[in-house]
């Protein structure tokens, strides 16, 4: 009988174990209001700036790595990249790669937009 308990205590042990050592995704960021401001200094990338993530409601939320200034991305969809347009986006940092600049200019953190969250809105 002891040892029935002692079996059953490890057996319930290890499943407990097991359980919570599986491995859980990764929070995805919540979606940001950006604003774009232009062409950065290499081809295809893009000036984001990232409004204030408090003052879009977002607190409580993961964010992600980012949460305010300004940022450039290479993977910004062709129906955002007109100046002054506005959506909200899912941003994560690029640590892969960035835009090549010949001159001396401000160089910007690199971000890949994971998933546009709304349309488009031009600034008018």
């Amino acid at each position: 009988m002891k040892n029935s308990f002692k079996i059953l205590f490890l057996y319930l042990t290890l499943a407990l174990l097991t359980v919570s050592c599986q491995k859980e995704e990764d929070p995805t960021p919540a979606c940001l209001q950006v604003e774009v401001i232009g062409a950065d200094c290499d081809s295809s990338w893009y000036i984001l700036k990232i409004e204030g993530a408090d003052a879009n409601g977002q607190q409580g939320n993961y964010l992600g790595q980012l949460q305010n200034g300004y940022v450039t991305t290479d993977n910004l969809p062709e129906a955002y990249r007109q100046p002054g347009t506005k959506l909200e986006a899912a941003l994560e940092l690029n640590g892969e790669y960035g835009p090549r600049c010949v001159t001396v200019t401000v160089m910007y953190p690199a971000v890949k937009v994971t998933r546009v969250c709304q349309p488009a809105r031009s600034q008018g």
